[in-house]
């Protein structure tokens, strides 16, 4: 099975996950939009945090995190009962997130380690912290740092606003590493990575750029569900996904996050005179979601289907249609990794 079955709501369809790797260097703490602290539509206290690594030279990719004050916060820990071992969750009360003691029980959050300390060997390591992503914020606001060099390791969302398709990095990890990054050092290797389970759709061969293939898939979020590309220059790969899979088929791809520079292509003036700008491409880089791998054992053939998945995008787009109703006929307010696989063979 592509993971183990976990309802989610307001769907029911088993939600696809997908994290990122990032190892590279700090930027844009000096920025406005580094971190930021306001109120949402129902006057909550809301901050956020936007910065960027940059995990080879001149290779960037930007990491976001956003969290608001909430009625509870949630700690777990690890038990075995009969043999069996669980996960146990107790909720607790915000003003008591910081005062909670309660042998065994750690906070859900995110993990941070921005700080040094001295440990009792006198070693110098980070201090690690948990924190709730509306604390977590501030942290980071704080202590991050132009030029530190950082590991980051978080879940990837997709999202969809008027028509067009956005990637967000989402930290769970931000840790400083041990020794700092140095691209012109010869041992290093870049690290920008990411591991995603989709619902396969298909694959094509791009119109554009030879040896190139796109892989067309949907991911299924909480509240939403997406159609999503991938690319994959390995064409013994591509030719095995094309063979192996049918539409509606789960499975785990990963590979490499690419950022290149989107280079202007300026055509010549002439005598009718200069270039239209407005016509010009200005997004200042490319990103793909390279897949360089897929793994084989996560093939799910029976968890999704095509009903199952026009089911639930229908109760989806009803649900949007009754809240943007109730939102705008009323004085009340607003409703608001590295993975793969050891052998050399067609999957990567």
């Amino acid at each position: 099975m592509a993971n183990e079955k976990k309802k989610s709501a307001p769907h029911d369809l088993q939600q696809t996950n997908g994290l990122f790797t990032l190892c590279g260097i700090v930027s844009g703490t000096d920025k406005e939009n580094f971190y930021k602290e306001t109120k949402t539509k129902n006057d909550k206290p809301f901050r956020s945090v936007t910065f960027g690594v940059e995990f080879d030279k001149d290779k960037k990719e930007y990491v976001s995190l956003n969290g608001m004050q909430r009625d509870q916060v949630v700690f777990t820990k690890r038990e075995t009962v009969n043999g069996q071992t669980k996960s146990v969750a107790e909720k607790v009360n915000w003003k008591d997130r910081f005062t909670f003691k309660k042998e065994g029980y750690s906070l859900l959050g995110v993990h941070l380690g921005l700080t040094k300390t001295t440990d009792n060997n006198g070693k110098e390591v980070n201090e690690k912290k948990v924190a709730v992503e509306f604390d977590a914020c501030n942290e980071i606001g704080t202590h991050l740092k132009d030029g530190s060099s950082v590991f980051v390791r978080g879940k990837i969302e997709f999202s969809t606003y008027q028509d067009k398709h956005y990637t967000k990095f989402v930290p769970q990890q931000i840790s400083l590493c041990s020794k700092d990054i140095d691209f012109e050092d010869e041992k290093f290797e870049s690290n920008a990575r990411f591991t995603q389970t989709i619902i396969f759709m298909g694959i094509e061969k791009s119109a554009d750029t030879e040896g190139k293939f796109i892989i067309s898939g949907k991911v299924v979020g909480y509240n939403s569900i997406e159609d999503v590309e991938f690319v994959t220059y390995n064409s013994k790969l591509a030719r095995t996904l094309q063979k192996a899979l049918k539409p509606y088929n789960a499975i785990e791809i990963y590979g490499n996050i690419s950022v290149t520079s989107n280079a202007e292509e300026v055509a010549e003036d002439d005598e009718w005179g200069e270039s239209n700008k407005m016509e010009r491409n200005n997004s200042p880089f490319v990103r793909e979601l390279v897949v360089t791998g897929a793994n084989k054992d996560s093939i799910d053939k029976t968890l999704y289907s095509e009903e199952s998945v026009e089911t639930a995008i229908a109760k989806l787009n009803a649900r949007a249609n009754a809240e943007k109703e109730f939102d705008s006929g009323d004085d009340w307010g607003s409703v608001n990794t590295d993975s793969g696989s050891d052998d050399d063979d067609e999957w990567g």
